[in-house]
Parts: structure tokens; C-alpha cells; sequence
């Protein structure tokens, strides 16, 4: 065997969280990582393959641009393009892989990432399709987006989120720093993006659930400060639904993450 053969990769993935309990592994449910691992053991001539993953998904999350990396074994040795062609011919079309490069064997994909993007997709129309209903969340009336929009400024800097996430007493810090929330509108979907340095257990969809209650009046955008300062969930509105969300890029340096935009729906690219 060739020691010189075993290298780590590092994969970027887009998935439909639809058909999945998320991105980690779950003993009795069908994941993102244990249908990847799965293909790429077979690849790999059985050989037991483990992702290191970027972060986790909830169940029904999509993502754009997951990372997740592995150490391959010395044989058999297949190259890049072909690892990336032979994926994406035996993963289900749920599941899609973009690139996948060569990085230094000590790299962590979770560790090393500067920030992430996350952005949750409302459907500001009257009504719903088959299609739009698996990827945004409905609004059953108009929101001030005005409003939306000066709550979000309380959230931007270094911040306790710990009003903002699911079963804090199992996170030893929910210390975070978000940079920007971008809000851009498509026809009548409205794009709220999340660029930070990382987010909390299920913290996107606690921060939508403000801004979706800033945004029908039930709540003065005022508000936000004081919810955020009292570092209690019980504060905060209800958590919005995970279909709306989407994970758009785990940034492994600065200058990437200052440049991402939002250019249209996640669901369209």
C-alpha cells in the first residue's frame, strides 16, 4: 500500500433536506451523512469511510454549500474528478456533490471555517404550490419589512444568543457573532441571509420567528434588544419552520465570506 495515496478531501454538498433527518448521523433515521458515508465506503472497495461535517442541519434544512471532509485509504486510489463524477451518478437526486479538493490531513472542516451563510426564504404571495411549499414559509398576511429590517440591526455584532436557541443548558457558550442579515426580495419571496461566524442549535430559526412577528406588528422591532439582553428562550416568539431554510456556504476564508451576495432564490440555483 502507498501511504502517499491517503489524503483528506474536502466535499461540498447541496442537499434537499426534505427527505432527511438532517445532516448527522441518527440510529434509527435516514441522514445526509450516512447515505454520503455509505456511497463513498462502496467507492473506497469497503473501506469505512467517516465525514467530519462543517456543522449540523436540522431535519428538513436544505443546504447549497455544506463542507464535510475524509481521509481516504492508501487503495484504492481514485482521483478528484472521478470521486466527483461516480458520486454524483450513485448518490439519489436529493443529494448532490459541487467540488471536491485536496486540503492539508490536519484540516477540520468544522474548526477551521471562518463563517457561515444561512438564508431563510418567506413567501410573501397569497398562496402556496407543491413546490414553493417545500422551500419557503407561507405568510398568511403582509409583514412591515421596514421593521424586519430595524430589528436585525439589534442582532448584528457579538451577542449571547441564548434567547435565540433550543436546549441551551446542552451549549457550554452561546456567545456568536453575526456580521450582516441581507434582506433581498424576488418576486414575492423575501430572502433574509445570516452571515456569522457560526450559529447555535436551531439559532436561524428562532432569529426568522422575531423577525416574522417584528414583520406582522405582534412585536415593536424595540423589542429585540431587550429579548436578546435577557438571555432566555422563553422571551422570544415561536421557532419558524425548517423548510424555509437554507445553508448557502461554509466559508473557509475571509475574503470569500466579505464578498457572498445573495443573486437569487436558493431553490432556483
Amino acid at each position: 500500500m502507498n501511504d502517499e495515496n491517503v489524503r483528506r478531501l474536502l466535499v461540498e454538498i447541496s442537499y434537499d433536506g426534505s427527505e432527511y433527518s438532517g445532516w448527522q448521523l441518527q440510529p434509527r433515521s435516514s441522514t445526509v451523512q450516512q447515505v454520503l458515508q455509505k456511497t463513498l465506503t462502496k467507492l473506497f472497495a469497503g473501506h469505512p469511510i467517516t465525514l467530519q461535517g462543517s456543522s449540523r442541519t436540522d431535519a428538513g434544512v436544505h443546504a447549497l454549500g455544506f463542507s464535510a471532509s475524509f481521509v481516504t485509504p492508501p487503495e484504492p486510489y481514485i482521483s478528484t474528478d472521478q470521486l466527483l463524477n461516480a458520486l454524483n451518478r450513485l448518490l439519489p437526486h436529493a443529494i448532490r456533490i459541487h467540488t471536491i479538493q485536496p486540503v492539508p490531513l490536519e484540516f477540520n472542516a468544522r474548526y477551521d471555517a471562518k463563517g457561515k451563510a444561512y438564508t431563510y426564504v418567506l413567501n410573501l404571495g397569497r398562496e402556496e404550490t407543491p413546490f414553493t411549499a417545500r422551500y419557503s414559509w407561507l405568510m398568511r398576511q403582509s409583514l412591515d419589512i421596514e421593521n424586519m429590517q430595524t430589528a436585525a440591526q439589534f442582532l448584528i455584532g457579538t451577542h449571547d444568543f441564548s434567547s435565540f436557541v433550543v436546549n441551551r443548558k446542552n451549549i457550554p457558550n452561546a456567545i456568536r457573532t453575526i456580521f450582516r442579515v441581507d434582506f433581498n426580495q424576488f418576486d414575492q419571496f423575501l430572502c433574509i441571509t445570516f452571515v456569522g461566524n457560526g450559529f447555535l442549535y436551531k439559532m436561524i430559526r428562532c432569529l426568522m420567528g422575531l423577525l416574522e412577528a417584528v414583520g406582522r406588528g405582534s412585536l415593536d422591532p424595540s423589542e429585540t434588544g431587550r429579548i436578546l439582553a435577557a438571555k432566555n428562550r422563553m422571551m422570544a416568539p415561536k421557532t419558524a419552520p425548517p423548510h424555509g431554510l437554507f445553508l448557502m456556504k461554509v466559508f473557509y476564508n475571509d475574503i470569500t465570506m466579505k464578498q457572498f451576495n445573495l443573486k437569487q432564490l436558493p431553490f432556483l440555483m
